[in-house]
């Protein structure tokens, strides 16, 4: 076991990303046979954080919290991510200079000033290339869980704020281990990447209608709450469903799914299949 402190981080890279993001904290329990995951909280990034709900304080104060967070903790930290950790392999060959994934996040954004111009480009290297006419181009293990294009206009912000303005300024300065593309240690925090949808497809609960104000959402996040509590190996705090409860965007619940998923990487080990080509070490892997 790497870590005893989870986190899952429900990201956003719009103006007032601070709305959406959300930040569940669970602590690792040893029982006797098993190990068990407490979900304690689960807490809007502003609140937790004590900045405003602009983008710019918040992804700051994020990457403060992460850099700073083993001074308060006596045992090793892990973090899940719902971002993008990086590009399919056609457009890191595209990029200058970049010879693996730590060099990647150096360059990145590259000449792009914005996630409209970053995707853009990204779509003008897929359109150049002779093998395909697919405009989003899927990373190798996006195609795995059935994710979107990094690039997809849906993501574009949320993978152009979340590798230039967290993960690149946390890597450069050495103050994460990202996982699996750098192996882990115990005196900083590690960070994987999360995709709430696939891992609610793995534990076989409802992974979309549960994002609106309806009723009929409302219910279904009641469904996957008490779900993933009932789990032996996963327990939640009344504060936590409640607030995954009432926030009607779902991004409580995201953060909440997205720790499940960190904690069984970091209690099973992240297994990347005989299968899968080398790609992962420059596209990044999603954790399930």
């Amino acid at each position: 076991m790497l870590a005893h402190t989870i986190y899952g981080v429900d990201f956003s890279g719009a103006t007032r990303a601070g709305d959406s993001i959300f930040l569940a904290r669970g602590h690792v329990l040893d029982t006797s046979d098993e190990e068990i995951l407490h979900i304690e909280s689960c807490t809007p990034a502003p609140t937790l954080l004590n900045t405003t709900a602009d983008r710019d304080a918040v992804l700051s104060g994020l990457v403060n919290f992460i850099a700073t967070h083993p001074i308060s903790d006596t045992e090793p930290v892990a973090f899940g991510c719902d971002f993008p950790f990086s590009l399919p392999m056609m457009h890191i060959k595209a990029a200058d200079g970049v010879t693996d994934w730590r060099s990647f996040l150096q360059w990145f954004p590259g000449d792009t000033m914005d996630p409209s111009t970053f995707a853009s480009w990204a779509g003008d290297v897929a359109a150049s290339a002779d093998t395909t006419e697919r405009t989003y181009i899927q990373r190798s293990t996006d195609s795995r869980v059935d994710a979107l294009s990094p690039y997809h206009f849906f993501i574009q912000s949320q993978t152009f704020y979340g590798i230039r303005d967290v993960l690149a300024p946390l890597v450069t300065n050495n103050s994460v281990r990202v996982r699996p593309m750098q192996s882990a240690t115990t005196d900083v925090p590690w960070v994987v990447e999360a995709y709430p949808a696939a891992t609610l497809e793995r534990l076989e609960l409802p992974g979309e209608g549960y994002k609106s104000e309806t009723s009929d959402a409302r219910s279904r996040r009641q469904t996957i709450i008490e779900a993933i509590a009932t789990r032996d190996d996963v327990t939640i705090t009344t504060d936590a469903k409640t607030n995954a409860l009432r926030d009607h965007d779902g991004d409580a619940l995201d953060a909440i799914v997205a720790a499940v998923a960190t904690f069984h990487a970091a209690r099973d080990g992240i297994t990347i299949p005989s299968s899968a080509d080398d790609t992962w070490q420059y596209e990044g892997w999603i954790v399930s």
